[in-house]
């Protein structure tokens, strides 16, 4: 597996204001059982062609059907925002390399994202340069801090604690996910999306190996959780509402944008519980996931990339 780079936790997104260094220690996670797998899942993932059943937007209904509490899927999407109908799985309107270089100076935020866009994206089989390029963009929360039986705190999105993404560092570089978004909308890059991870249950299963390593990019939302009556009081089944902020989603919009340039189409976006679906102990994420919000924030950023190519045009 290519060597992960150091952490970066990277400006806000929309402000701009750096985000201090913050010291980080070795990670420690408890070993998972191993999985095996009765089927391919609700959106039936074919092994063969390590792709789900459907064209790019048949697969992206299925991947998002909407997440809830505990874990349970709601109804599947009738259809998509048209943000994602129109363009998943395809290079439309797809910006250049240096419009979105331009857009990221503009923002700051050239040093901290800007460095790798030329580079591409991930392959399966443990970054097999012959097999299939990451394909999927899968969204997670982080289901933490956990507050139990205590209230939300009053400035929930502001509160420092919260939003640390030091959390979420690892000195021995074995995050959990390829980007991790806080509240605030700012960014932290844990492996950059050509190193092949995974964090999933479905990808780790005995049934493929490591022949889906690489196939996905992983991105986890700071979501603060509380226990939901009935279920015990450590659990972490209750999310807050809404569950994410508009910073958030104009960050996620910028990473989705990223990630996709340098597959070289719109990657097809999944939710981790409905990737997951029929296997035990499953997580229950992202919850309260707003998928119009997150697809008009993709609009408005397409927007800004073409005004910057317009200027990237008009100066030459």
């Amino acid at each position: 597996m290519p060597s992960c780079r150091r952490p970066i936790a990277v400006a806000l997104i929309w402000t701009c204001m750096a985000v201090p260094a913050l010291a980080v220690g070795n990670c420690y996670f408890p070993k998972r059982p191993p999985v095996t797998l009765k089927d391919m899942g609700p959106c039936r993932f074919d092994p063969e062609t390590q792709t789900y059943a459907g064209e790019p937007a048949e697969q992206a209904r299925c991947l998002l059907t909407p997440v809830r509490p505990v874990g349970r899927l709601g109804e599947p999407l009738a259809e998509l925002p048209d943000a994602l109908a129109r363009f998943v799985g395809t290079d439309r309107d797809l910006p250049s390399r240096d419009a979105l270089r331009a857009l990221l100076a503009g923002r700051g935020l050239i040093d901290a994202l800007g460095d790798a866009l030329a580079d591409a994206v991930a392959h399966a089989h443990d970054g097999d340069p012959l097999s299939r390029s990451a394909t999927y963009f899968v969204l997670h929360d982080t289901s933490s801090p956990n507050f139990r039986g205590l209230p939300w705190p009053r400035a929930l999105d502001d509160d420092p604690k919260i939003n640390n993404l030091a959390r979420y560092q690892c000195a021995n570089r074995i995050e959990r996910a390829h980007v991790f978004i806080n509240r605030r909308g700012a960014i932290l890059l844990a492996h950059d999306f050509v190193v092949p991870w995974r964090a999933t249950k479905f990808e780790t299963a005995t049934n493929h190996g490591s022949a889906l390593k690489g196939l996905y990019l992983h991105i986890e939302l700071i979501q603060p959780r509380r226990a939901l009556s009935g279920y015990g009081r450590r659990n972490d089944f209750l999310a807050p509402d809404p569950g994410f902020t508009q910073k958030q989603y104009d960050a996620l919009a910028l990473v989705y944008t990223i990630a996709s340039v340098r597959a070289g189409f719109w990657m097809i976006p999944g939710y981790h519980a409905v990737i997951d679906e029929g296997i035990r102990d499953k997580h229950d994420d992202p919850q309260n996931f707003d998928l119009d919000a997150f697809a008009a924030r993709l609009t408005a950023l397409r927007t800004a990339l073409a005004d910057a190519h317009k200027s990237t045009i008009g100066s030459k």
